[in-house]
């Protein structure tokens, strides 16, 4: 079973964080990606597996604080 982990702003941040979660051997899936060079109205969603949610969202908040 998946799980929504996040919704991204647009295809490159949602595939930048899906290369870093793999990276972890996280696998993830993009949805809503429409690769049109125009970002989607409603964003771009990242699942992961239910049981990786916890470390993904780790991952994803760490890379939070290294940007800012």
């Amino acid at each position: 079973m998946t799980r929504k982990l996040t919704t991204c702003n647009s295809e490159v941040e949602a595939y930048i964080l899906k290369g870093r979660l793999e990276t972890e051997g996280i696998p993830s899936v993009v949805g809503n990606a429409i690769m049109s060079g125009y970002p989607p109205m409603s964003g771009v969603t990242l699942f992961v597996n239910e049981e990786d949610y916890d470390r993904a969202r780790e991952i994803m908040n760490s890379n939070e604080e290294i940007e800012q």
